[in-house]
């Protein structure tokens, strides 16, 4: 198109197509102009090839269709049985599995629904198909370079295999230990509590976390002392009384308040509130009171908002509080849903309700607002106080929510029917919706976004059984609704136990998905989490079946041969890779909750009173209100009511993976 000039007239006739093509550009300009564009496409194929080198297979979806049943668990079982069938899976042996690979993970990327529907997997693009025969026909035209050939191809297909696919392997021998064994192990893991104390002491003493391989410290959490604090109920609790009061002295003395820093409303109420709280419980420090309720008062601004829905970030110092914008600057349901607990304490050592009632407020305006429905979404308006979303998680983001349910109607003394009737609906409704069985018979929670189910697993949902065993202890649930929760409680700890043993190092990834192959690694690292030693304490408890301290110690000699460094423990970057690299940080989660978990798993049942405590989602043990007079007897009575319909438990209607007639079990047939 010729230029024009201002009123609409033409330039002068002396301004030609060859005059325009020099003021465009030169032809050297023309010619990089090409080069670029040639080259951005060869590297966008490039990648997409790459990517199905790789195995990238994407998340296993499954649309979620409204049916007469209102979402059955028939129906899920027959989307995910025609999944299954489909004939979608990639194979890792074949030689057109890797250039088929991403076609596949696209369709299951960008359908989201392609298997559910029967609908055929996408067939390898063109340019993939001549990508193999070119390798191919290079491969017959080597000759004599044919073993060389295989070899290659068998370490590509290795690394395609480990990426996408880890059957079952041999389970480990279960037996019943000696007294004088249980307690051999136990001294084992306090070692290991004792050998990461140390190397902090030594080398971060005040700061966050400690880094163990460069040995030095970092601050995470704005310098608040994260790993003293989270260590100080685990150091009593083993007994390492000198530990604790060199940790508690810098806590009443040296632990600042007001740190310029964008701090976690949520990580600095589990964290410093908690641990602070447990000490004084633990202790009767009136000082670590007086330090929890500092901290809650600098978090106080986090509240001012239209609703009392709390914001998710605040600076200490300033005390300005704010949302992310990632997420709309929407309030997180795990983040405004978990601070029930350490606001009730609070405001029973001070005797001041205004912590317990703005805590408490919010789950009155769920319940108001949304009687009728147990799962919850992730994100939420403080200012309207609509959810902005739809997508729904046991997992980041959403998890520790439905923790708190049942353990506010624990520490509340079982009398507050608003938490337990809104956990009971939750779980009903989890099972219902989000409960599947893999093709290798594994029970897993799924999660919701939007109109399609994601058969993704993460490691931090291994607190569900953990908290089905603890409320079907409880009474939160009774007769054979507690026995099935218990059995479903079995069945996805034996699945976070399989996360482990399926591994080449023994540790978990961050999280699975599950396709019609199996079990796959969807993020490889791992941070040295807690929750499935979690779950498997608590199923000990409940079943007192040796499985689980089986599985519990196998855990322990993973994390001593392959995250114990000269300084402390770390974290694997990939546990896909034996041996594994590790990075550099020692979680302060891993003294507060992981080895305190395999400590509790080797103790006697008296080092926790499931009735007289409770632990907030850091492992911080917390005094459950008791009554007083004739209230006191009566609940009394009923708790051992309660008791009835399990104990003495009977290990051959609850075993992990036994192939009982589980909730799951029952959804899949």
């Amino acid at each position: 198109m010729l230029p024009v000039v201002a009123g609409g007239k033409r330039s002068k006739s002396g301004t030609n197509l060859r005059r325009l093509a020099l003021q465009a550009g030169r032809p050297a300009a023309i010619t990089v102009l090409l080069l670029l564009i040639i080259g951005g496409t060869s590297l966008l194929l490039h990648n997409r090839i790459s990517d199905a080198e790789e195995g990238e297979e994407g998340l296993h979806v499954v649309t979620a269709e409204p049916d007469g049943s209102g979402g059955s668990a028939q129906r899920r079982a027959q989307l995910l049985d025609q999944h299954q069938g489909d004939g979608s899976s990639l194979s890792s042996s074949s030689p057109d599995a890797a250039a088929g690979a991403v076609d596949a993970g696209a369709a299951a990327k960008g359908s989201g629904s392609a298997g559910a529907h029967g609908r055929q997997a996408a067939a390898p693009s063109k340019f993939a198909q001549r990508i193999q025969q070119e390798r191919e026909a290079a491969a017959r035209a080597a000759g004599g370079s044919a073993a060389a050939g295989d070899r290659a191809a068998a370490a590509r297909e290795a690394r395609v295999a480990a990426s996408m696919s880890f059957p079952s392997r041999p389970e480990p021998a279960v037996e019943e230990l000696s007294n004088e064994e249980v307690a051999r192990r136990r001294e084992a893991i306090k070692a290991a509590m004792l050998h990461a104390w140390r190397g902090y002491e030594r080398y971060a003493w005040g700061q966050d976390e400690l880094c163990p391989l460069t040995k030095a410290g970092k601050n995470s959490f704005g310098g608040l002392g994260a790993t003293v604090v989270d260590s100080l109920d685990t150091l009593y609790m083993m007994g390492l009384r000198e530990e604790y009061e060199r940790a508690a002295e810098w806590v009443r003395t040296s632990m600042p308040l007001n740190a310029s820093f964008d701090a976690s409303v949520f990580e600095t109420i589990i964290r410093v509130v908690g641990g602070t709280l447990a000490a004084y419980d633990l202790t009767g420090d009136k000082v670590m009171l007086e330090r929890a309720q500092q901290v809650a008062d600098r978090l106080m601004p986090a509240y001012d908002t239209p609703t009392r829905i709390p914001l998710n970030i605040i600076n200490l110092a300033t005390q300005q509080a704010k949302n992310p914008t990632w997420n709309q600057k929407a309030s997180t349901l795990a983040e405004f849903g978990t601070h029930q607990l350490e606001f009730w304490r609070v405001s029973q050592g001070t005797g001041n309700v205004t912590y317990a009632e703005l805590a408490e407020g919010t789950i009155r305006h769920l319940h108001q607002h949304w009687p009728d429905q147990g799962l919850m979404p992730l994100f939420l308006s403080p200012t309207t106080g609509n959810f902005t979303s739809r997508r729904i998680s046991f997992g980041a983001l959403g998890d520790s929510y439905y923790e708190y349910l049942l353990k506010m109607w624990i520490i509340k003394g079982r009398d507050d029917e608003m938490y337990r009737s809104m956990w009971e609906k939750a779980m009903d409704e989890m099972i219902d919706k989000l409960v599947f069985v893999s093709k290798d018979n594994l029970t897993y929670i799924a999660e919701y976004d939007r109109s399609t189910v994601k058969h993704k697993f993460d490691h931090l949902v291994c607190f569900v059984p953990g908290m089905l065993a603890l409320g079907a202890h409880s009474g939160a649930v009774q007769g054979a609704k507690a026995e099935r929760y218990i059995q479903l409680a079995a069945d996805l700890t034996h699945t976070c136990w399989q996360m482990y043993h399926r591994m080449p190092t023994g540790l978990s990834p961050e999280y699975v998905t599950f396709t019609a192959g199996g079990l796959r690694v969807g993020a490889a690292f791992n941070l040295l989490r807690p929750e499935a030693l979690e779950a498997m304490w608590y199923m000990w408890r409940v079943t007192k079946d040796w499985r689980y301290r089986t599985w519990g110690w196998q855990i322990f000699q993973a994390f001593e041969t392959h995250c114990k460094a000269e300084a402390g423990y770390a974290g694997l970057k990939d546990v896909r890779v034996s041996p594994p690299r590790q990075d550099d940080t020692m979680q302060s989660f891993f003294l507060a909750e992981t080895l305190k978990y395999l400590w509790l798993l080797f103790s006697d049942d008296s080092a926790f009173n499931f009735d007289e405590w409770v632990l907030n989602t850091e492992a911080h043990p917390l005094r459950i209100s008791q009554p007083q007079g004739a209230a006191a007897e009566q609940q009394q009575q009923q708790q051992q009511q309660r008791k009835r319909w399990w104990w003495p438990p009977g290990r051959s209607k609850v075993a992990a993976g036994s192939g009982g007639d589980s909730v799951a079990q029952q959804r899949r047939r």
